[in-house]
């Protein structure tokens, strides 16, 4: 299934834009003291992602997509990378943007999913099945009361029960034994997707757009997303926007990193959205295709960068990081102040 859905998604990685404030300063020890851009109100800063670390290549660790790496958070608003396959660190960041290793991890196959645990550890799957890893850096494999055939764990509720995607089901995981949330076999894949603080999943299937978001409170049935909000001086719906990465909004809800298609071309343009309850909000508008210098501000909503991959919140600003090379250059991450509204 793996293969399967690396051939869909064909890796379509994109480029960023650029920055305001100098990035880091470098200690005696050989890292580096990273100081995360602060955009201005209505504006995107880009930044060199790998500038914040010396002494490991955070770009390595969200190289690919969110079918091929990983973001996971924490309860203390710490981002956890990997980019997995074989032998691999995982990288660990801070709000403030200091990255350390948190633990180096075999894994037989190709991982594709990982939460972070209460107890302080992450839980990564995929075709070899589920690995813990402990707050310590030591790991194993979990069995469980479920024979899971591909798990892509996505986060974890408050009741310390960790939601997992496998093929076109999903479930939750507690103490080893597997619940079943939801399951359609002759639906779609649900290929990646994140949890709230109030212990919501939002399970995004295959090809789909926000409005058939998969739903999954805690304690209620199972439905799709019914989401508002149009695209800042546009007709388009929010609805009608592809997500292609999602993570957990501090205060509630989520964001997501989406694409519009214009018309049948290969065109795109690109977004960053806050959803929050039934409501989407635009934060990021990026409707052009070109690596811009990173140092300099540019209109969120009329963004003349393209943006990378993954979406996280770091305190109270929005980072878009994580992307192959464009024409032999590494492209820089953005951030954006987040929404508190």
């Amino acid at each position: 299934m793996a293969s399967r859905i690396r051939a869909w998604t064909r890796r379509v990685l994109i480029p960023a834009a650029a920055m305001t404030l100098p990035l880091t300063a470098c200690s005696a020890g050989g890292d580096a003291q990273a100081v995360l851009p602060n955009p201005e109100q209505g504006k995107v800063s880009s930044f060199a992602l790998g500038e914040l670390s010396t002494r490991y290549d955070v770009d390595d660790a969200v190289a690919g997509s969110a079918w091929s790496s990983s973001l996971a958070w924490d309860r203390s608003g710490n981002v956890y990378m990997m980019n997995a396959g074989g032998n691999f660190d995982i990288l660990r960041m801070t709000p403030q943007g200091k990255v350390s290793r948190f633990a180096h991890v075999s894994y037989p196959g190709a991982a594709h999913g990982m939460a972070a645990t209460p107890d302080g550890g992450v839980i990564i799957g995929g075709d070899s099945g589920l690995l813990q890893v402990n707050r310590k850096g030591a790991s194993g494999f979990v069995r469980t009361s479920h024979q899971f055939v591909e798990p892509r764990p996505i986060g974890v509720r408050p009741d310390g029960s960790i939601i997992v995607l496998d093929g076109k089901s999903v479930w939750a995981l507690k103490d080893d034994k597997a619940t079943s949330l939801y399951g359609s076999h002759g639906g779609k894949l649900a290929v990646f997707g994140t949890v709230d603080a109030s212990g919501t999943a939002y399970v995004q299937l295959t090809g789909q757009t926000f409005a058939d978001m998969l739903v999954l409170p805690l304690g209620q049935a199972p439905h799709r997303l019914p989401i508002s909000g149009k695209v800042p001086g546009s007709r388009i719906p929010i609805s009608a926007l592809s997500p292609q990465a999602l993570a957990p909004a501090l205060g509630g809800g989520f964001y997501a990193r989406g694409v519009y298609s214009v018309g049948n071309s290969a065109k795109y343009a690109s977004y960053v959205i806050h959803v929050r309850k039934t409501t989407g909000t635009v934060l990021i508008k990026a409707t052009h295709d070109r690596i811009c210098p990173a140092g300099e501000q540019y209109p969120a909503l009329d963004s003349p960068c393209t943006m990378p991959w993954f979406v996280t919140q770091m305190g109270d600003r929005v980072l878009v990081m994580g992307s192959n090379t464009m024409s032999g250059k590494t492209v820089p991450a953005l951030t954006v102040r987040a929404n508190t509204k």
